[in-house]
């Protein structure tokens, strides 16, 4: 590893000291400044009003899975926008530590005060992750401390980054990023260790695998962090060939580990590919998000101090282009190059496709990362030169025999750092208001809220709808709120099934959901949507009847044919994901749903009766959607976690619907015989029935594939310390190859080596 800085000769157990006191205290501001400040998150009883909802849902759904003996890294979460295994496409490390210590710890903590805990403690304690990984880096204790100082300090303008807007209850509340920022730090610091020495290949692969089981886009920037800083051998020969050979073996290592880490959460990453075709087109998203801002959008945020001081004294973005010019300067000593290195090349990346056109499609996989999150990297480049910038007058004061330096030093940065200090204060302020604000509010009413979700939990099961977010409906379930929560948040806590749209957009439906209109009873029936809560003054159909009044929330009831329903589908459409969506909403608005006519679909290949779906609108407006006799009755249904069943008399042959996103993994048996699955219009699931009376079973069931990954992906894990130990004598044993190349490249320093040896040999 790269050696840290040391103090002069002279006195030097004196200033040995004052560092260690000066190290301590810094880490001990930063930590307690954001215990202080980031108390209120610990509220019991208040309902997010962010992301977090959706967190604490898919933690849920993982603490059901392991109580049922389920496979519980890819559950079913039936609760939210008609169903879907988020497991199966979201990052997930977070959730599933949250809820295996729930269960081990016989559910004495509650999950929700648990993710309140940990964002809580993650986030107070960020400042020791940058502290660890500078040290890891090689930087002085100082250096280290100053990183400690500004890590909590960046504030944006919502843009995703490091600041408390992303977390907080205020915020965004995005929990499996904070469990990555968290992580990223140490992951870069041990992955460029293990690149540059050859060694620590088990730590550097299980912090790269757990970053990317938290957060995918950020171990994806780990990677890319890794592969720049590959470069910083250019810099350290003048001899080609040695900086050919450096460069060579450290790309080699670096293969290594992304084999490592790509085979550790294959059990994650292949099912993923396998099944990209059934969640939602990334396209969909704001092109902002996807292809990010461009480079004079970003130069300017920048150059007005808002990536890193957003409305107050650009205090980090000085000292962010102070460390700039700082390591710049010193750019022969190569640790200086890792936060150049960071900074620039996510400053770049961030400027987005909007600058770098086709060009970005250089970067892999760069069709399918949202751009907009490259201000990650940006952020942590940014804290590592600022703490750079910092440490140098402060490591000018503690070398001076006088103390008075140390004193005016230390008040300089103080008096620098101050208004960033008052920002984050003034924003905590805010966010324990309304934290406040929302309790109180919650306590008024809690009475009233009580019985209306004990009443829906007492009536046969159907969807609740509380009001929309954006589409054809307006936003009025926005404005339905109790302090500054919705009533739909509420709902879904309450472990409702909720119709909605907010919070994911992973089902291949999520864009029809838009489209409901609540003027038309079909589409009620489309959705399974039972129950309406609405508050006073809203006016529905006659067909919505009034069924009880809580307070100030009144309840509806609207008949539907419940979760399942008996259609016909007579029409095959195929194509691709991207071109699902509008086919979709050619279906919703055509006169097959009130016909009950729901076209089968294929993404993966149809047959010589398949209708393209870009030609949907054509094949619907020449198809008649009369009306046929009816197929037969739902005679009962039984809804549980993964699955649906229901009892059904089937009057002639006909499609069994099911109101839920279809996915290739739902198993299916008729009369307990095993059936095959079809997607229905607009990405529900369907099964075809003869005539008869059946009992129906739908089990959301992931291929065995996944766990034998997982199972593979743990033992390399394993070995891979017994790897580094014996990778010698390995080596010996493979008498050519690929992997005794791979084998030589882990293996652990001689015995016989000094450990000043290794330091020399880092040095150099």
């Amino acid at each position: 590893m790269l050696i840290p800085e040391t103090p002069n000769a002279g006195g030097w157990r004196e200033r040995f000291s004052r560092i260690n006191v000066i190290t301590g205290s810094v880490l001990f501001i930063a930590v307690a400044f954001n215990l202080a400040l980031l108390f209120p998150e610990l509220t019991r009883g208040v309902v997010s009003i962010n992301d977090s909802m959706l967190h604490l849902l898919m933690t849920d759904a993982a603490v059901e899975a392991i109580k049922d003996g389920r496979n519980f890294t890819d559950p079913w979460q039936e609760t939210l926008n008609l169903g879907f295994p988020l497991f199966h496409y979201y990052q997930h490390l977070p959730h599933l530590l949250v809820a295996l210590f729930h269960v081990v710890s016989f559910e004495v903590f509650p999950v929700a005060d648990l993710i309140r805990w940990s964002t809580y403690l993650l986030l107070s304690l960020f400042p020791l992750s940058v502290f660890w990984s500078l040290r890891r880096l090689g930087f002085s204790q100082l250096t280290a401390a100053m990183g400690g100082l500004v890590a909590p300090l960046a504030a944006t303008n919502d843009l995703f980054g490091f600041s408390y807007g992303s977390y907080t209850y205020l915020g965004f509340g995005l929990y499996s990023q904070l469990w990555a920022m968290v992580l990223f730090p140490p992951a870069i610091a041990v992955g460029y260790g293990a690149l540059r020495d050859g060694q620590g290949y088990f730590w550097a692969t299980l912090l790269l695998a757990a970053l990317l089981m938290s957060h995918l886009m950020y171990g994806y920037m780990a990677f890319i962090s890794l592969g720049f800083l590959t470069l910083i051998a250019l810099t350290e020969s003048s001899d080609p060939k040695t900086v050919a050979l450096a460069l060579w073996e450290q790309w080699r290592r670096l293969i290594l580990l992304l084999v490592f880490v790509v085979v550790i959460t294959s059990y994650f990453l292949l099912p993923f590919i396998l099944d990209r075709s059934y969640v939602n087109d990334a396209s969909t998203l704001l092109p902002a998000f996807k292809d990010s801002f461009g480079i004079s959008v970003v130069l300017e945020t920048f150059a007005k101090g808002d990536i890193f001081d957003f409305n107050r004294f650009p205090s980090l973005t000085i000292l962010v282009l102070a460390g700039l010019g700082l390591c710049l300067v010193r750019w022969r000593q190569s640790k200086y190059l890792i936060p150049v290195g960071i900074f620039l090349i996510f400053l770049l990346l961030y400027f987005g496709r909007e600058t770098w056109g086709s060009l970005i499609d250089l970067l892999p996989l760069s069709g399918f990362i949202p751009m907009h999150r490259f201000i990650a990297g940006v952020h942590l480049g940014g804290i590592l030169l600022a703490a750079i910038a910092l440490a140098v007058p402060l490591r000018w004061a503690v070398s001076q025999a006088s103390p008075r330096y140390l004193v005016g030093v230390l008040a300089t940065i103080a008096l620098l750092l101050l208004p960033a200090y008052i920002d984050r204060e003034s924003f905590a302020s805010e966010n324990r208001y309304i934290i406040e604000e929302t309790q109180d509010a919650m306590a008024a009413e809690e009475a009233d809220l009580d019985a209306l979700f004990e009443r829906i939990k007492q009536l046969p099961p159907g969807r609740v709808y509380a009001g929309p977010v954006n589409g054809v409906q307006g936003s009025w379930g926005l404005g339905n709120q109790v302090g500054f929560v919705e009533v739909f948040a509420l709902a879904y806590a309450e472990g409702l099934d909720v119709m909605g749209t907010v919070y994911n957009s992973y089902p291949l439906s999520s864009p029809i959901l838009r489209n409901f209109d609540e003027s038309k009873q079909e589409h009620y029936d489309l959705f399974n949507i039972r129950y309406v809560v609405a508050p006073e003054g809203r006016t529905f159909p006659d067909f919505v009847k009034p069924l009880d009044q809580f307070g100030r929330h009144h309840l509806y009831e609207v008949e539907t044919t419940g979760y399942f329903g008996l259609v016909d589908s007579r029409l095959e459409l195929e194509g691709e994901r991207a071109e699902f969506r509008e086919a979709a909403a050619d279906w919703i608005a055509s006169d097959f749903l009130a016909a009950k006519r729901y076209p089968e679909v294929s993404l993966e290949g149809g047959n010589a009766r398949s209708k393209p779906l870009t030609d949907t609108s054509n094949v619907l407006a020449e198809t008649q959607a009369l009306e046929s006799p009816s197929p037969g009755s739902i005679l009962s249904e039984e809804v549980g976690h993964s699955f649906y069943a229901a009892k059904v008399n089937v009057e002639r042959p006909s499609t069994l619907l099911l109101k839920a996103n279809y996915h290739p993994n739902w198993q299916a048996t008729i009369d307990g015989t095993s059936a095959d699955t079809v997607m229905l219009m607009p990405g529900f699931l369907g099964i075809q029935l003869p005539a008869g009376e059946h009992e129906v079973r739908l089990e959301y069931s992931p291929r065995s594939l996944k766990l034998v990954l997982l199972f593979i992906g743990l033992v390399v894990l394993a070995l891979i310390p017994l790897v580094e130990r014996r990778g010698e004598a390995i080596s010996g044993w493979v008498s050519s190859g690929s992997l005794s190349g791979i084998l030589s490249g882990i293996k652990r320093p001689r015995r016989n080596e000094s450990r000043q040896s290794r330091r020399r040999r880092n040095r150099r």
